[in-house]
């Protein structure tokens, strides 16, 4: 697609959009910009709007709950929460290694435990066991509230960086 149709394709969404869809475009556009000035290291990171935080053995990330990650039962999906749970187990097991390893996702088992509801969802992933050639996490995620929504487990396996 041109940029010409994307700008056409753009003002014909915006000629026909309500205030929600004005607001999930704005997401949309503000999470791509932040990964072109590359304030985000992912697309994926960058449109969840998450925000991460690494201390002593444990990483937290922090994503607003907006029309974007809901389902039609107006929760967050319960993929979207999966992404969560693999992202900031994955960013722990990142922060854990040397410079010239890497991991990826072996195995995951979530636990969906209370619906995704209120203003903003928070991952907390600890480690459970490091080895030489794997890792093992584990996930929590909770509501602004408080409440647990759902707990992870997760096997990732040692790469070198290429």
């Amino acid at each position: 697609m041109t940029k010409d149709e994307l700008l056409k394709l753009s003002s014909e969404v915006l000629q026909n959009a309500n205030e929600e869809d004005q607001y999930v475009l704005e997401l949309l556009l503000n999470g791509l910009k932040k990964k072109q000035f590359h304030e985000k290291g992912s697309y994926i990171g960058a449109l969840l709007h998450a925000e991460g935080e690494y201390k002593e053995h444990e990483f937290k990330i922090t994503i607003p709950n907006t029309p974007i990650i809901q389902n039609a039962l107006n929760i967050v999906h319960g993929g979207i929460t999966a992404t969560l749970l693999d992202s900031a187990m994955g960013g722990l097991v990142h922060h854990i290694l040397p410079p010239d390893k890497a991991a990826v996702t072996t195995e995951i088992k979530i636990n969906y435990v209370a619906p995704g509801v209120g203003k903003e969802l928070t991952c907390v992933a600890g480690m459970i066991h490091k080895g030489n050639k794997t890792v093992v996490t584990e996930g929590k995620v909770f509501r602004d509230d408080g409440t647990l929504i759902a707990h992870s487990t997760a096997s990732f396996f040692i790469i070198n960086r290429t």
